[in-house]
């Protein structure tokens, strides 16, 4: 019988036991209160995983599902009044679709003036480049019968100052088309302010605003989750740090009453980055010591988890 058929036994599930709750023998008071529940989730996570049988856990720590970046939280550019709101909770959106107009009816009666403005400025460009062309030709004309003596000087200068005036009338055209597009484009700049956009694809969590309501840039109105793998974020106690390191796997279990269910074991993980500076613990405390000292580790999932949600409390129990 090899070693991975013995560990999937009841005796294997004891020595899994055995070996997460001596892990926890040199940490802090509250440390070793977790082992009753930390050491079924490394128990069931070794069953799940035949690579990690043969493996003693290194490390166990707290830790939160999250998504890469957080969740956005998304506030209008400029003070108004919403119009229109677009979303619901839990829609998807995709990038730059709107989520909400503010009013403004008087911008909007200016962009729609100044796109006619635009689109006449166009058409008189159009038509006073059109003369160019020709008058060329015809001064050229002019110049080549005045060289064969069948026509005289002044009817080539006026074939000339025809011409000049014609490119002066088009440049002018030329330039009173791009005013009348800047001042569109300004308006239309305006306008976008008076739209909340999705800044990337995702889910609204929240909407926190409803038509004819008052809003501003400091009051985040919409809460988007991002289309992205989930991640972990756990807390490695001080005493655990130097045993973990970037590549690492682990097992990762759903914190709470279901922690000993196979149910709430998530797919495997491995360590994608490990802080380089200590901070407080937030998911942990000792009271007869005072704060916990902890390292951040980042990990991602090897299969997207179906039954996690972000800010779900996990377990991470490391292994070399």
């Amino acid at each position: 019988m090899n070693q991975s058929h013995k560990l999937s036994t009841p005796i294997g599930s004891a020595i899994a036991l055995v070996a997460a709750a001596a892990l926890l023998a040199g940490c802090s008071p509250s440390d070793k209160a977790e082992a009753a529940t930390a050491a079924p989730a490394a128990a069931a996570a070794q069953t799940a995983s035949s690579t990690q049988q043969s493996q003693a856990p290194v490390a166990i720590a707290r830790g939160k599902i999250e998504v890469e970046g957080g969740l956005i939280e998304l506030a209008p550019s400029v003070d108004g009044l919403v119009q229109e709101l677009a979303v619901k909770d839990g829609q998807s959106v995709q990038r730059e679709q709107v989520l909400l107009r503010l009013a403004d009816d008087i911008s909007r009666a200016d962009l729609s003036v100044a796109e006619s403005e635009w689109q006449l400025a166009q058409a008189r460009e159009k038509a006073k480049a059109a003369r160019v062309e020709p008058l060329k030709a015809m001064l050229t004309r002019w110049q080549t019968a005045a060289q064969e003596g069948a026509a005289d000087a002044r009817s080539v200068d006026e074939a000339a100052q025809q011409l000049r005036d014609a490119e002066a009338e088009a440049s002018l055209a030329k330039a009173e088309a791009k005013v009348a597009q800047a001042r569109m484009e300004q308006l239309r700049a305006l306008q976008k302010r008076l739209e909340l956009r999705a800044p990337e694809a995702g889910t609204v969590v929240h909407v926190a605003t409803h038509a004819g309501s008052q809003v501003s840039p400091a009051q985040p109105v919409v809460t988007l989750l991002p289309h992205k793998p989930l991640i972990v974020r756990a807390e490695l106690n001080e005493s655990y740090v130097s045993a973990v390191r970037e590549g690492m796997r682990a097992t990762v279990v759903i914190d709470g009453d279901a922690a000993s269910s196979a149910a709430a074991a998530l797919p495997e993980a491995r360590v994608l980055r490990i802080s380089p500076v200590y901070g407080p613990a937030n998911l942990q405390d000792d009271t007869q010591r005072g704060p916990v000292r902890i390292v951040e580790s980042v990990l991602a999932f090897d299969q997207p988890p179906a039954n996690a949600r972000v800010g779900q409390n996990v377990r991470v129990t490391f292994y070399e």
